[in-house]
């Protein structure tokens, strides 16, 4: 079965089960639409959601692809808090997107997350012809404190695997021009003082494939320009014996990497500046190195 189809069967699972919500609402009046009507659902890519987390990745899928929307569609995103009755509609916004190789990505900045609890969200696709589409509310836990490192935490000052470690030898081919980006550990840059870019990408690996193969790549343009350090980690995928398995273990217990591709932006305190989970333009990655170097 796959990765989309199990989504996409999760997804449709987790509708349903919104439909039981909507006896305890009753304040939000807008129609709602049943998993029976919808054409497509979301499915949320992000890894871990907490109260305050900067972004929310999703996707939409119908059946086990994603849908097409002609050009001009606008995308809207809403939010249903939790109360004690159950949840109430509390806010609309715009998604922003970013395309990978045909795959599109809805980006929703700075979700209204202001408490833990069973919140829920809805997609509606506005189309040119005045028309519009929506999926059904998909119910799920926001969590009060993250999972995982996020910004203003402190980086690990773990080692991470460098050529000298190996960490080549079972990897796909690396252009002579990122090869730097296998020359040191991340712990050295922590320890030093200085800032760097640290991405963790299983390129030809992970389940998002597609979204890793351009992580790698949106690392090495960085790495190319060379305003800042980056280190790349291959965290999956790729069994290793020995000492260099056990480094790559240890690396991704210490930076809580579950999910993939993920970058730290980390500044010269050792302090997380910004993380990106899933897909980030290049602008974006600009932007937070340009902050950490003012």
């Amino acid at each position: 079965m796959s990765r989309l189809l199990r989504s996409f069967i999760a997804a449709i699972g987790v509708a349903i089960a919104a439909l039981a919500l909507l006896a305890c609402e009753g304040a939000d009046e807008r129609r709602v639409v049943t998993s029976s009507e919808a054409a497509f659902v979301p499915v949320i890519e992000s890894s871990d959601v907490f109260v305050g987390v900067p972004r929310l990745v999703l996707t939409l899928l119908e059946r086990d692809t994603q849908p097409e929307f002609p050009d001009g569609a606008r995308f809207l995103i809403r939010y249903f808090e939790p109360t004690e009755g159950g949840i109430k509609f509390l806010a609309e916004a715009g998604l922003d997107e970013i395309e990978v190789e045909g795959l599109r990505y809805l980006i929703a900045n700075e979700p209204p997350f202001e408490a833990a609890g069973q919140w829920a969200i809805a997609v509606t696709v506005e189309l040119s012809d005045g028309t519009a589409e929506s999926t059904p509310r998909l119910p799920f836990l926001v969590r009060g404190s993250p999972g995982g490192l996020t910004q203003g935490d402190s980086a690990p000052d773990v080692r991470t695997p460098t050529r000298a470690d190996g960490v080549l030898e079972r990897m796909a081919a690396v252009p002579d021009d990122a090869l730097g980006m296998y020359a040191r550990s991340a712990s050295e840059f922590v320890g030093s003082g200085e800032p760097f870019v640290i991405v963790w990408a299983s390129a030809e690996r992970c389940a998002g494939r597609l979204a890793c193969a351009r992580a790698l790549e949106q690392a090495r343009e960085l790495h190319r320009r060379g305003a800042m350090p980056v280190v790349h980690v291959e965290p999956f995928g790729r069994p290793r014996s020995g000492a260099l398995q056990a480094l790559i273990d240890a690396a991704n217990e210490a930076w809580s990497i579950e999910s993939e591709p993920q970058f730290f932006v980390v500044d010269g305190d050792g302090v997380i500046a910004a993380r990106f989970e899933v897909v980030v333009e290049q602008s974006e990655l600009d932007e937070a190195v340009g902050r950490v170097l003012r």
